[in-house]
């Protein structure tokens, strides 16, 4: 007899009937405990070294740069010792080397030795300043400490622990010595109205302990289940029965993220994450329904997954890189998207990931990005791990005819053919750009 065993689902699908919410006042519309003014960049500098991304202590000191937030500290440069009372005078100012190096390269100064310290314009060390070590990070990139919140909204009773945004979280706390890292997460169910009332109420006594914090990004993560055929996510239990039940993909967020607007809005940036399996991507009818709320929403950005069984904890990669190069180092999250990519590309074995971003004209730019590999996903599109006529594993080898490469397999009296796309030597992430679809879809549509 074959042996054979169960254990817990990590993957986030499901079936669950679909109910209509009670939607709470329109998105546009909605109630706010205060409003914030929005933060467009943070007035204080970083609290580690552009160079050796570390703080100073006993004699050394970090140098606050006059045109930007960055610092360098005094263990980085070779300042001479005659000198290290002067440059710490009233009218001396000090430019860091990124915005040294920025201004050559923009042609707003000629190519010359960077002197650090300056006095009316003008160097006020002897010669050049040497700096001791190289950039570990990017001449564009910050080690930022900007007040951030990480709000993590959890379907009732799905079990997220050691989950990869609780990780991001903890990775990012050592980057915030002096506070400015607001933590929560918040338990959702909202199957029935006064359960969005309870929830409405939660969330906006949050809010309020929050406003003045003044967070200059916020990131909202939501896990939980999606309906295997119509992409609805779950919503949790509509009466005392322990069984999901779901609703079309924009009321739900309606209902989730309406009472945290005035932290969303009040900050520069703010980034949804949703981990939910990929029906939500795949029904194009969910899919659209995303798209009209993350523009109703006026999210910055929002990241999803279009894996059958999407499982979270896979995501952990490229959650730690988005935390590291966008809330750390500042850098633009569709500059980098590709670099977080570079750092996940297991993650690509599992799914394709998608990148909605609107602009401010009300359009959205929607991307999706595909792991590719010679011979397991070439350009993007799956091979079966068996041939479907024969059965083999393992079985198909590449055949150029006329131009076009052909996978065949390597059974002599089988022989099937697969076609696709090309393929391209080692494995890489490629992007494609796909023609955005929003729209709200009528409640009473099957």
């Amino acid at each position: 007899m074959v042996k054979s065993k169960q254990t817990c689902k990590k993957s986030t699908g499901g079936t669950a009937p679909r109910i209509a919410l009670s939607l709470p006042a329109p998105t546009g519309a909605v109630s706010a405990p205060g409003e914030l003014n929005v933060r467009e960049s943070s007035a204080e500098h970083n609290e580690f070294c552009l160079i050796c991304r570390d703080g100073s202590v006993w004699e050394d000191r970090l140098f606050l740069c006059s045109t930007c937030p960055r610092v360098m500290c005094s263990h980085c440069m070779n300042i001479p010792p005659a000198s290290a009372r002067v440059v710490q005078a009233d009218d001396v100012t000090f430019i860091c080397i990124s915005c040294h190096v920025g201004m050559e390269r923009h042609g707003r100064a000629s190519q010359s030795p960077y002197f650090g310290f300056y006095r009316k314009g003008q160097p006020l060390l002897p010669s050049f300043l040497p700096i001791r070590a190289t950039l570990e990070v990017s001449l564009h990139s910050q080690l930022s400490s900007a007040p951030t919140l990480m709000l993590h909204l959890v379907l009732v009773d799905h079990d997220v622990t050691g989950g990869c945004f609780e990780l991001a979280s903890d990775f990012l706390r050592p980057y915030f010595p002096s506070g400015g890292l607001e933590i929560r997460s918040v338990a959702f169910d909202i199957g029935n109205a006064s359960k969005i009332d309870e929830y409405r109420l939660q969330a906006t006594a949050i809010v309020q302990s929050l406003m003045s914090s003044n967070c200059a990004r916020v990131v909202v993560a939501i896990t939980n289940h999606t309906d295997n055929e119509h992409g609805d996510p779950f919503i949790g239990y509509e009466g005392n029965n322990k069984s999901y039940v779901s609703a079309r993909v924009h009321s739900v967020l309606d209902v989730l993220l309406s009472p945290w607007h005035p932290l969303i809005h009040g900050a520069a940036e703010s980034y949804l994450w949703l981990f939910s399996c990929g029906a939500l991507i795949n029904n194009v009818s969910s899919f659209s329904g995303l798209q009209q709320a993350v523009i109703d929403h006026r999210i910055t950005a929002t990241i999803g997954f279009n894996a059958v069984r999407f499982q979270p904890s896979f995501a952990t990669h490229l959650l730690l890189a988005f935390a590291e190069l966008v809330i750390i180092e500042c850098l633009p999250i569709h500059t980098v998207f590709p670099d977080m990519l570079g750092q996940s590309y297991k993650l690509g074995r599992h799914t394709d990931v998608f990148l909605l971003m609107p602009d401010n004209s009300g359009s959205l730019a929607v991307t999706k990005f595909a792991w590719t590999h010679s011979e397991l996903r070439p350009w993007g599109q799956y091979l079966p791990v068996q041939c479907p006529q024969c059965g083999w594993s393992n079985a198909w080898c590449s055949v150029n005819m006329h131009k076009d490469y052909i996978f065949e397999c390597k059974n002599g009296q089988c022989r099937k053919k697969i076609l696709l796309p090309g393929k391209r030597p080692g494995s890489c992430w490629i992007s494609v750009v796909l023609r955005p679809m929003p729209g709200t879809p009528d409640e009473d549509e099957d």
